[in-house]
Formats: C-alpha cells, structure tokens, sequence
C-alpha cells in the first residue's frame, strides 16, 4: 500500500512494502497482492482520518498567517499614517529663487521675511603653480610637460588666403613669435604675438585659423583645445594653459624628486613614491583624507585641496620642503569656507540664524540657499490634504475588515477535488465563524466606539451604520467619512485637531497609535496569532501529537504488511510442496501398474 503522500506530510521517510519483489499467487492462483490492498485500507482508516486533521491544522496556520499579513500590513500603515508630518501637511510658496523651503507640521502657518546675507562655501588650499618656466628665450624641446616636441609644418589661414611656415624643436619660443608674426603680416593681417605667464596670445584685426600640417605645434602651445573669440574689433587665440604645466601622467622623478616622502594634510600621513605620477598623489589624498578632495589643475599647473564641509573648515599641509616646494604646497594660497547668515522676520520679530552649511532649519522650516538676497515664504496647512489622509486611513481600515468578514462569512469550495484546487481555495472557509477570529473582528470593531479626550470618530465625520441607517456596515464595521463634517471640524478645532485624535501621544494616546499597538500585539513574535498558528503555538503542538501518532500508525501498517506477505509466502510454499507430493504420488501409482 502507498502511503507515501502522508508520509511526506509528516517528514517520515517510508518504505512501501509492495515496492519489493513480491511474487503471490502462483501456486494457488490468488491475488495476493490485491487481497494485502484491501485488507491494509481497512487498517490505514484511522490514519487516513489523522492525516487529514493534520492537513487541516497546517491550512489553519497558512489561513492564519494570511490573516495576520493583513494586519501587519494595516500596521505598516498606521505607522506612516500616525505621523504628525502626515497629518498636519505643510505647504510653502517662496518669492524669489534665492533658496526652496519646505516645512513640517512643527512649522507655524504665516510668512516669513528670510535675508540671506552670505551662504555656506568650502574652504579651499590652491598650491603655487609647479609649471616648468617658460620664457621668450626657451627652445621649443623644452615643452616637454605633456608631450614630445618635433619639429613641423604650421599653416595659417585669413580668408581665402593661407601661409605655411616651418619650425624645429631648436627654435626658441622667441623665434617661433617671429615665425608667426611674418606669416600674419604676409597675409595682410594687423596681429599682435605676446607670451606671458606662461601662454601664448595672438591677436588679429581678421578672423584666421592655426592648423598642424605636420609636427605638434598647437599642441605644445595648447591651441588644439582653444577656440578663435571675437573681443571688440579684434579675434583672439590663447592657449587654454600653462604650457609648462606637467601631464598628470608624469611623475615625480620627472619633477625633480630624488626620493620617496611622506605628506601629511590633516594630520593624515601619505606615502608618496617618486615614481608616483601627479594622478597617483592625488589619488593617493583622496584615499586617506576623507575630509577633504584633491584635484590637479593641468590647465594652470596647480594642486587644490577643498574641504568636503563648508564652514569654517580647516585645511593643513606639512611635509618634507623639497616636496613641498616641487609640488607649489609650500606658499600656497588658503582661503577658509564662510558660513550661512541670514535674518528671519515673523510676527515682527526677527532672529539671525548661522549655519555652517546650506541647509538651515529654523522652527520647523528647511531651507535650501542657493543665492544671497531676500525671499518670503508663506507656510499654510492643506486641509485638502489631511481630508485625502483621512480617506485613505477610512479605506485601509475597510479593506481589513472586508477581508477579515470574509474570512468569517466564505463556505468551503464544493464540487471540486482537493488535488484540483488552488492554494487559495484549498483555505477557503477554514475560518468561516473561527471563535478566535471572531474576538479579533470584534476587538477590532469596539475600537470605533472609544474616544480620545473626548472626541470621538464620529465627530470627525467617520462614522459606520446604525440599526435605522444601515446595519450592514456596523455588522462588518465598514467606516464612512462625511468630508464637509470633518472640514468643520478641523475649522473649528484647528489644523492639528486631526492628528491629537489619530496621533498624539499627549493625554489620551492617539486612535491611531492604539489600533498600532493592537495591531503590533496580534503579528508580532510570540504575539497573540503567534500563540495559535506559530511555530510553538497551538496548531503546531497538535500537529506534532498527530505525527507521532501517525508515524506510530505507519510502523504498524508497515510490520502488518511484511507479515501478510510472509503469511501468504507461506501459503504458497505449502501449497507448492502439496502439489509436489501428490505428484510423487501419481507418478508411484502410475509405475506399480
């Protein structure tokens, strides 16, 4: 017999004894294996019945733990809901784009008259340049920083007109001016060269164009990442850079540093290597000082530490001076972060608010400053929005109770297989009139009749039905909100009259914070559920009564199975050694005549 289903219910591994080879019947021409069927469904009646009161008490706990997501579903809600930020919403208007506002229910309804008289920066320690020094008289291989110096061909354009001009690494940045200056003036252009702080200017009274033909000229003077400008009457192009600022790809050898040392910013020790290139050192800073970030300059040669707070941050550099020196931190150039000051005025008192980054709160107010200047924002309470609150906790609370009189109310599935049916079905009417389930709709429902210093649901306007109105909704404890009743209430009682009766925690506790608590009691940890369809609660011990009975029972059912074999094994053999004696016997007859 298979009794394997039942088996798996209860985590009992079995062993049908019909899966081994048994052979009946031969000799005697029964079927043994059908007769041992039947005579083991007879014996298995009283397990079959505990197991299906084992299935029940697991459907109970699934139909139980469907029910208590619902509550804990309805707490989650009650969680967010009870806020006094949800139920005293707050609205702002601001006059200008200076700075945002927004407030929270602790800010008082009116205008505030906001000066912003400076705003939060990050304090800041910009190096010296460590550029290598170019002047008139530096040959062209020496712009060596960023790439390799060769010499080329340059073509100048002016119109519809163009010039080319050679230059060599061996030409000083003096000779390549000349170079240019004689190609301009061949093309009829009024040009003014300058080189100074390191960057080239060319100035001309006609639009033109600089272009490579070979070699890397307008790279070396940084012009491959400029653009030709208008400036009055005159066009200008400029280098975009120092053009003796190092690539961050260089490293420290290539700056003059003969060995490693150690740079300490913030009290934050760091270990450079010379042959740490400018990128690896920076990289290295941001790695062991959180507090501030660091950021080569390519364009002017220049390492900047800015601090991550604003405020009044302090930046410190120290080390080894030929470091130091070689990377522009020894004179270097610190300005500290200011803070946020600003003036409120309400009510005609004004107050002077300091804050050392951009996001001030003041008395229930946030402030976001982007700008100096003057801006009033207007805080109001949306009554629309605690009347929407209000609805959505009417149809959270309906949603409960609909489910949970469901559950009471909803007849098993008829007409159809239990192996057919779904898990939904299957769960189906186990709780219809539960006694348990019963005391926590009822429990649930008493909360509609209790007040909060004295106000009760009803005189916000949320009110369930009566026996001359409709006794329906008070049977299912189906919750109606009246909207223009709990706007005159909120007229008459204030902005915040709806969150003391659903959330404050002063006098009387909140509605909403005691249906919470009930709510917290039933789904939590051991809690009230815990006790009937948890893992030590009542189902569960019956449950494991059951198996233990269930497993007895299959150990019999097992035992009596092997013995009936055994018994008709038996029967067989006997029956085969009969028949072999009474052919002995025939065939001795058979000889005498």
């Amino acid at each position: 017999m298979d009794l394997s289903s039942i088996a798996n219910n209860i985590n009992y591994r079995y062993q049908q004894g019909s899966r081994k080879i048994q052979i009946g019947g031969a000799i005697s021409g029964l079927d043994t294996s059908s007769i041992i069927e039947k005579l083991l469904e007879v014996e298995s009646i009283p397990l079959q019945r505990l197991n299906e009161r084992f299935l029940k008490y697991s459907n109970l706990q699934k139909a139980y733990k469907n029910v208590s997501e619902k509550i804990r579903e309805f707490y989650n809600f009650l969680g967010n809901f009870s806020l006094q930020s949800n139920l005293i919403p707050k609205s702002t208007s601001v006059s200008s784009n200076i700075l945002a506002a927004s407030a929270s229910a602790a800010a008082a309804d009116g205008s505030y008259l906001v000066e912003v008289q400076s705003i939060a920066s990050n304090s800041n320690f910009v190096g010296n340049v460590f550029a290598k020094n170019i002047t008139d008289e530096t040959q062209i291989s020496e712009l060596n920083t960023r790439y390799v110096p060769m010499n080329g061909t340059v073509r100048i354009r002016v119109g519809n007109t163009e010039k080319t001009f050679d230059f060599s690494t061996s030409d000083t940045v003096a000779d390549v001016i000349a170079k240019l200056e004689s190609t301009f003036t061949d093309l009829g252009a009024d040009i003014s060269i300058t080189f100074q702080d390191g960057r080239l200017r060319i100035t001309s009274n006609v639009a033109f164009q600089v272009v490579n033909v070979t070699g890397n000229f307008t790279f070396l003077f940084r012009l491959n990442d400029s653009y030709v400008r208008k400036v009055g009457d005159n066009f200008v192009l400029e280098s975009s850079g120092h053009v003796g600022a190092f690539s961050g790809f260089k490293t420290l050898a290539d700056l003059g540093i003969t060995e490693d040392y150690v740079l300490i910013i913030n009290g934050k020790e760091i270990a450079l290597s010379k042959n740490d290139s400018i990128s690896k050192v920076v990289s290295k800073i941001n790695e062991s000082v959180k507090d501030i970030t660091a950021n080569y300059d390519d364009k002017n040669g220049k390492l900047v530490l800015t601090s991550k707070k604003t405020g009044d941050e302090v930046i410190s550099v120290s080390g080894a001076s030929e470091l130091l020196q070689t990377l522009g931190l020894s004179h270097g150039t610190f300005t500290i972060g200011d803070v946020a000051r600003l003036n409120i005025t309400f009510n005609g008192y004004t107050e002077t608010v300091v804050s050392k980054t951009n996001t001030v709160a003041y008395k229930g107010l946030t402030l976001n400053l982007t700008a100096m200047g003057t801006a009033t924002v207007t805080v109001s309470t949306d009554v629309d929005a605690i009347v929407n609150k209000v609805k959505d906790f009417v149809s959270k609370w309906n949603e409960l109770t609909d489910f949970l009189y469901k559950k009471l109310t909803e007849d098993k599935v008829k007409g159809k297989k239990e192996e057919d049916m779904s898990e939904e079905e299957k769960l189906q009417g186990l709780l219809k009139n539960d006694s348990y389930l019963r005391r926590i709709f009822d429990r649930l429902r008493n909360f509609l009749y209790q007040s909060v210093n004295g106000v009760k649901l009803a005189d916000l306007g949320v009110v369930s039905g009566d026996s001359s109105k409709s006794f329906m909704n008070t049977m299912r404890g189906k919750l109606e909100l009246n909207e223009d009743k709990l706007k005159k209430f909120i007229e008459a009682n204030g902005t915040d009259a709806v969150w003391k009766f659903f959330g404050s925690t002063e006098g009387d506790r909140g509605f909403g914070l005691r249906l919470k608590d009930f709510a917290f009691d039933l789904t939590k940890v051991n809690g009230e559920i815990d006790t009937v369809a948890g893992m030590n609660g009542r189902l569960e011990r019956e449950k494991r009564i059951l198996s233990k009975r269930m497993v007895a029972m299959m150990q019999y059912i097992e035992k009596k199975e092997q013995m009936l074999w055994q018994k008709y094994s038996a029967l067989e053999s006997a029956l085969s050694k009969l028949a072999a004696q009474g052919s002995f016997m025939a065939n001795a007859f058979a000889q005498r005549k």
